[in-house]
């Protein structure tokens, strides 16, 4: 892991004449969860520096994002913390550029991954928080992140019960907005899917799932698009 590190510093040095990027080292370092450890040691870059005092909007919500990722793929008892540290630097994020699309983005995401951990009846608490910030990113700029607000608000209104929100028609119209600008987003496309099966349009699941696995895996994504297309080979063996 220490040769991760060291190739990474080496990459830093500007060659003559170009600026350097403060954000080199974690970005060249972040996985997006394909690598736990690569994703930890990118994380620890971005505290080292907001430890030495730091209050800048880049390195915040760069903070946001790494702590849901390794939260993400941390031991039960380590995720509450690690999702809340995620809320507590978005929220500043969020109050220093307000009209910055990445802080709202992040502090949703790490709303969800601590719904997740505290149960159902005091996850409802944060669900408005939830879609307000995807609804914020929406309007902001609804490509962000592949279209990820469009798909964390289906999921939502898919998974939860319609007496607290939940809607299957409106998340099936979110996903297919979500799809229309990130047509080679799987998630997106695996969660219309789930919604078309459970609207009883089996043909129409049935054609996202065969997309998904017709689909080449990226190399950079293959984790995550690998367990989408698990998912999807189980699905598609059920309809």
């Amino acid at each position: 892991m220490c040769l991760l590190v060291v190739s990474a510093q080496a990459q830093l040095k500007p060659r003559a004449g170009q600026p350097v990027n403060p954000f080199h080292e974690a970005d060249s370092l972040f996985t997006f969860g394909e690598n736990n450890e690569q994703d930890k040691q990118s994380l620890a870059v971005i505290e080292r520096v907001l430890n030495a005092g730091t209050s800048d909007y880049q390195w915040m919500w760069r903070a946001a994002r790494g702590y849901y990722y390794v939260g993400e793929d941390a031991a039960n008892a380590e995720k509450l913390a690690l999702f809340q540290k995620g809320i507590n630097v978005a929220q500043r994020a969020v109050a220093a550029e307000p009209n910055a699309v990445e802080g709202h983005f992040w502090l949703a995401a790490n709303y969800g991954g601590y719904s997740e951990q505290i149960g159902a009846l005091k996850a409802l608490q944060t669900v408005k928080k939830i879609r307000a910030e995807m609804e914020t990113v929406l309007r902001l700029n609804d490509r962000y992140q592949d279209g990820g607000a469009y798909l964390a608000l289906g999921e939502m209104d898919k998974e939860l019960p319609r007496i607290v929100g939940g809607n299957l028609s409106r998340a099936i119209t979110r996903l297919e907005a979500g799809l229309k600008i990130a047509p080679h987003n799987l998630e997106i496309k695996l969660a219309l899917a789930e919604a078309y099966k459970e609207d009883g349009r089996n043909d129409d699941a049935r054609r996202q799932l065969q997309e998904i696995l017709a689909r080449p895996v990226t190399a950079s994504r293959a984790k995550a698009e690998g367990h989408v297309q698990e998912k999807a080979r189980k699905l598609l063996a059920k309809l």
